[in-house]
Formats: structure tokens, sequence, C-alpha cells
């Protein structure tokens, strides 16, 4: 029997060589002919499919890596390569086959456990993700990355107290290690440890300036130390590093994804900065290219939920779709935002007469400010988050609905009503944008003491005087619900509703009309009957103050 041939080590090392000094093609061209003489030769095959997999060609490569492995030779070093690549193809069942096989042959393989890891962690898995990594840690034994990663996911899904318990120690040995400061900085915060989290956070925003995921969390901890402005600062650096034209952040489904809705509202929004001038003509091609992705959106399921995004890679469309275009100022104003003629002591009484806890009175706002922050919600491109099923849009204070204007009104809403509102630091801010055709938001309640909410847009746009506001209910959610019950399982909330007798109380929308309540009070958006029209959409504006069961005062 002829014995297979085998290549040369020499030849093949020179190959390898020449790929990593820059000369890819002709490295590939090489090692094809390596493999076509000796095509029984494993290394040669495997280093040729690691070629094509470093080259971004992943469907050659994983053909090269069949081949290899269906010839009976099951490398471990092979399925642990097929396996990666298999999971940025997004063949998640064979990647997870393919590395499982590839440990049980050698557990001491640092990238299989590291891509098994990542194949959990993009299916939020944390538990089998947090298993896998402790079980790498155990085979590889003081192996850094692997040590580094596990008390990451700790600090984040995990047992946070360990995460510290790991991450200490580390900080102290190399204090310039940004990503282990910003995991300790993490766990803290998770821990309520606020000023430890707030220092870990701070240097490493010191050694690393554009690092946005460390702006956002030291803006998260600033709002929990009641340091409310200087957060929202953070949140804008972050903000400014996440969303900034042209910046590619894979994975990111928020760029990668859309709907009918959304493209419908970016294409009026972007029409209507181009009709004054803010945009200057250049953004015509911008316009153009939203108008194309919207076109060849074919399914009506596209029509409210997120879809994959036409034209995605379209250098006049992505580079611009979900991001900071444009954002006005929204500066604080010299006089007063909320208006002095808006009473709050019968707004306070209100909301004690009707228990537990619900209040709404008219011109809240001063012109001046209405005017202003009504320019900064139709003009800023902030409006990025659109996953609901209802089709409105969403902006957060986390990623600019973060505007000076925002903190004045906050700050005077706390001094207009010192009893209700007084006692508690702003923590969440947002705006709502919805479409005429569709409804609004579900009923849910909210993570917070006081919910306060005031609606921006003209009352000659809402067709039913009626209606357009919102729902509340006269029963709070009970205090051992958690967040994903109280807030998202419709069903369990109105079943409930039933059972305690509940009844609703709905309040029409009218313009810069306040709602004041409980944030345990479940509620919903009310009927809309909007014009359609750009400036037409309902508008509104959602403040959370203090935190779920603090002791009102009111």
């Amino acid at each position: 029997m002829q014995t297979p041939q085998a290549t040369d080590p020499a030849q093949l090392q020179a190959v390898v060589q020449r790929f990593q000094g820059g000369d890819r093609a002709g490295a590939l061209s090489a090692c094809r002919s390596l493999v076509e003489a000796a095509p029984q030769d494993g290394n040669s095959r495997y280093a040729l499919a690691l070629m094509l997999l470093q080259s971004g060609d992943l469907t050659g490569g994983v053909r090269e890596l069949d081949t290899l492995l269906e010839g009976g030779d099951e490398r471990a070093d092979a399925l642990a390569s097929r396996g990666a690549a298999r999971l940025r193809l997004g063949q998640l069942d064979g990647a997870a086959s393919d590395l499982d096989a590839a440990l049980r042959h050698n557990p001491q393989l640092p990238d299989a456990w590291l891509a098994l890891a990542s194949l959990y962690r993009n299916q939020a898995d944390w538990g089998r993700c947090i298993t896998v990594l402790r079980d790498a840690a155990q085979a590889l034994p003081g192996h850094p990355g692997l040590a580094s990663n596990l008390a990451g996911l700790l600090a984040q899904h995990g047992d946070a107290a360990e995460a510290v318990t790991l991450l200490e120690p580390a900080v102290a040995t190399d204090p310039q290690n940004k990503a282990v400061r910003y995991n300790l900085g993490t766990a803290l915060h998770r821990l309520e440890r606020f000023e430890e989290a707030r220092d870990h956070l701070r240097k490493v925003v010191e050694l690393d300036p554009d690092q946005a995921p460390a702006w956002h969390n030291l803006g998260n901890t600033l709002v929990d130390l009641g340091e409310v402005t200087d957060g929202f600062a953070a949140y804008d650096r972050s903000h400014a590093l996440r969303r900034k034209i042209g910046v590619q952040r894979h994975g990111e489904r928020g760029l990668t994804m859309t709907s009918r809705t959304k493209l419908e509202h970016d294409i009026e929004q972007l029409r209507y900065l181009r009709r004054r001038d803010i945009l200057p003509p250049q953004y015509d091609e911008t316009i153009t290219a939203h108008e194309a992705a919207l076109d060849a959106l074919g399914t009506p399921e596209a029509d409210t939920h997120m879809v994959p995004l036409p034209l995605a890679a379209s250098p006049t469309l992505a580079p611009f779709y979900n991001r900071l275009v444009h954002r006005d100022p929204g500066a604080a104003l010299d006089g007063p935002a909320v208006s002095p003629d808006f009473d709050g002591a019968a707004a306070e009484a209100m909301y004690r007469d009707h228990a537990p806890g619900i209040a709404w009175a008219d011109g809240l706002l001063t012109p001046e400010a209405l005017d202003a922050l009504r320019r900064f919600c139709l003009e800023s491109t902030i409006w990025y988050e659109f996953r609901y099923d209802n089709g409105y849009l969403g902006a957060f204070q986390e990623e600019g609905f973060s505007c000076p204007l925002i903190l004045q009104i906050a700050e005077e809403l706390r001094r207009a009503m010192p009893g209700v509102v007084g006692p508690h630091a702003l923590r969440k801010t947002w705006g709502f944008k919805y479409d005429s055709r569709l409804s609004g938001i579900r009923m849910h309640a909210d993570a917070a003491a006081i919910n306060v909410n005031f609606w921006l847009t003209p009352d000659d746009a809402n067709l039913d005087p009626d209606g357009g506001g919102l729902v509340v209910w006269d029963k709070e959610a009970p205090l051992d619900w958690d967040f994903a019950r109280y807030n998202r399982d419709t069903p369990a909330v109105r079943a409930f509703l039933d059972e305690v007798g509940a009844r609703p109380v709905t309040v029409p929308h009218r313009q810069n009309r306040a709602m004041l309540f409980n944030s345990d009070l479940f509620h919903e958006t009310g009927a809309l009957t909007f014009k359609p029209g750009y400036e037409n959409r309902r508008i509104n504006v959602t403040m959370l103050f203090g935190r779920r069961g603090d002791e009102q005062q009111a």
C-alpha cells in the first residue's frame, strides 16, 4: 500500500510566514498548491483553512475543515476552529457541537472555551455562560483571559460579590488595566457601593476617554448617587461615541435592523430638518437611501416588528442610519421652565385626594419652555429605540434625551410640588413619539416612586379630544412583583386588576397637561387618533422620581 504523501514542514512554514508577512493572496495560492500535491496531509489543509478564515472567507474555511474532519482526522484544533467559524456564521447548533467535541478531545484550548462562552453570551444564557467559564478556569487555572472573562460576566450577570473578590486583587496588581477596573466598577455598582464604583469608573475614562460603556455606567452610578447633572454629562459622552456618524458597532441590532414605522419616521424627520436648512443639501442623498430601504421592505411583519435593514451596507445609508445626525442644544432657559401659573399645591392636593395617588393639571410649562422642548424633540435625531410592537419610538436619557432644559424642568417640578416630587431625585426620563395610525404603550407600571408624564403635541393634531391621553388604574402593583412581571407581563397585570376590582381613570390628551401618579399604578396609553404628518405625531415626556418603595411624603 502506498503511503499518503506528506507536505514538507519547511515548505508549509515558509507559506505561513509569507501569509503573516502580508502577502495573503500569494500565500493562499501557494498553500492551495501544497494541498493539491498532498490532499491527505492534514497540516497543510488546516493551514489553508486558517488562512481563509483569517482572510474573512468563513464559508471557504469551513469547507476545508469539513474535508479535513470528514477524512477521519478528528483534530481538536480543527473542531475548535470550525466551531468558532460556525458561531460567526450564525450556525449555533453546529458551533456548539464542534466546540463541545473539541474540548472533550483537548480541554487545554482557551480559545474554544471563550468561543463556547461567547455562544451562550450572545443568547443571553448567562447561567450556562458562567458555567462554561468556571469549567474553563478549572481546566486552565491561572489563565488571565479566562479569569478576566469570568469575573466580568459575574460582575454584570452573576454573583457580583464573588466578582469583587476576584477583581480587587487584579486591580491592585495592575491598576492601569482598564478592562479589569471597568468590571470592578460594574460589580460594585450592582452591590450599590456607588462611591467606590464611581471612583473606579472615573479612572477608566481617564485612562480611555473613548470607552463608551464606561461613560454609560459612570452615568448610571452618578444618577444613583443623586448627582444627576454630572450623570447626564457622562451619558452625553457615551452617546456621542456610540452614535457618531459612520461608527460601526458589530452586533448592534439597532444599526442592522429596522421597521417600516422606524424608516417612515426617520424620513419624515430628515425631510423636516432639510426644509428648515438645519441639514445641508448633501443629506438629500441620505434621505434617498432611507427611501430606497423603505421601498425594499417586503414583509408585512416589517410594519412594526424589527426586520433586517435593506441596503444595510450602502455607503449612503449605513453611516447615517439611527445615528446622531443632529441634536438641538435643548439649552436651559434664563427664566422659569415650569410656569409660575402652574398650581403645584392644587396638584398635590388632588394627588392626596385620589388615593393611591393620581393627579393632573394643565399649563405645566411656560410658552418658551414648551416651544423649546418641542423643538428639541422634533429636531434631534435621537429616536433610536424601535423594538416596540406598536410602532412607537423611544428616546432615553442614556442616549440623547438628556438636555439641560430637561434637567431644569425636573428640578423646578421638585420645587413646585415639594411634598410629592420634592423628596425624590430624578432617576429616569424619556420621550415617546407615536405613529398616528397605531396604538400606544401597553399596560405596565414603572420602577420608581413618582411618575410625571406630560404631552407636547398641539391639541389640533388630536382628532379625538376625549382620548389620546393616559389610562391609570387605581390599584398598586404588589411590592413582591419583580420588574419583568409588573412592567411586561400584561396578562398577569390584567388578571390582577380584575381580581382586586381596580377602576381605570382616563385622562384625555392636552398639550402641556401633566399627569402625576404613584409609579406603582398600572397605566397605558389611551386610544390614539391623531392627524397624519410629522409635526402631528403625539409626543409624551416621562420623568421618574425616586425608587420603588420609597416613602411618599405627600
